[in-house]
């Protein structure tokens, strides 16, 4: 499941740097969502756009393909990733299970700690053309819905819980997440309020290249995505984010992320990096 750019760390780095864990540990998920998005202040530019970090990784750089729109063989319907190996559309999804995820970095919130633990990822099965994940941590959860279209993967709703705050975000349309086909150079940025109208966050990012990374033991190609998280409002978050996805699983298998912000009066600023163990669910 590729997380909101508010993803597999960077909730937990807020949850960190306003007084969470810094070791998370998993918790159960709760019912998906079952209500229709509510109409919020959103907007979406899922084509060419937006800007995101130069490619600083030595990431080899991808094909080059049309940055435009969806692939050229996708049609109304259609398929893409694991779904072409056995024809089912809900394949299209992440596998449903447990996934987890180890963290490495530190926080500082007038000293700095060390930010090394677990978060573990839990994925439902889908229904109603849709998928529900939670990353659950001992200070708290995110919880996502997404959506699979042919041209990539859309974010329908986040809420963000914590003892510090909690944050409902339901863009009126569903925003780009990932795109497909993931081309060199692909950008596209989007924003979304929160439904108390206090908080918005808004992402740019680029695919910049491609990895081979070593998940659980075994080879992965991963798509090199770089993007920037702006969080303004009662909260206040600037990160830089690299994030290393496994299209084929669905999945981010590594997350770097760098940033600095505000809550109620208190700075903070986080550097941590969550690498996924395998990419077989439990």
């Amino acid at each position: 499941m590729f997380r909101l750019l508010i993803p597999v760390t960077a909730a937990t780095l807020l949850l960190a740097g306003c007084g969470g864990s810094s070791s998370p540990s998993a918790s159960s998920p709760s019912s998906p969502p079952t209500d229709p998005p509510a109409a919020a202040t959103s907007s979406s530019t899922p084509g060419p756009g937006g800007s995101a970090p130069a490619n600083t990784s030595g990431a080899a750089p991808l094909a080059t393909a049309d940055a435009a729109g969806p692939a050229a063989s996708a049609g109304p319907g259609a398929t893409t990733g694991a779904a072409a190996s056995n024809g089912s559309a809900e394949a299209a999804f992440t596998e449903a299970g447990s996934y987890t995820y180890d963290s490495s970095g530190t926080v500082t919130a007038g000293t700095t700690r060390d930010a090394s633990g677990t978060a573990t990822l839990t994925v439902d099965e889908p229904a109603a053309g849709q998928q529900h994940s939670v990353l659950g941590t001992d200070q708290g959860r995110t919880e996502q819905v997404v959506v699979v279209r042919p041209d990539g993967t859309y974010l329908v709703r986040l809420v963000i819980t914590n003892p510090a705050f909690d944050k409902d975000f339901r863009p009126s349309t569903p925003v780009l997440l990932v795109p497909e086909p993931a081309a060199a150079g692909r950008s596209w940025s989007w924003q979304a309020t929160s439904t108390d109208g206090k908080t918005t966050a808004a992402v740019t990012a680029k695919v910049v290249g491609r990895e081979t990374l070593t998940v659980g033991g075994e080879s992965t190609q991963t798509i090199v995505i770089d993007s920037t998280l702006h969080i303004t409002g009662d909260v206040t978050y600037t990160g830089q984010m690299r994030t290393w996805y496994d299209a084929a699983h669905r999945l981010a298998a590594k997350e770097h992320t760098k940033g600095s912000g505000t809550f109620a009066g208190a700075q903070f600023t986080t550097d941590i990096t969550s690498v996924l163990r395998s990419t077989k669910p439990s």
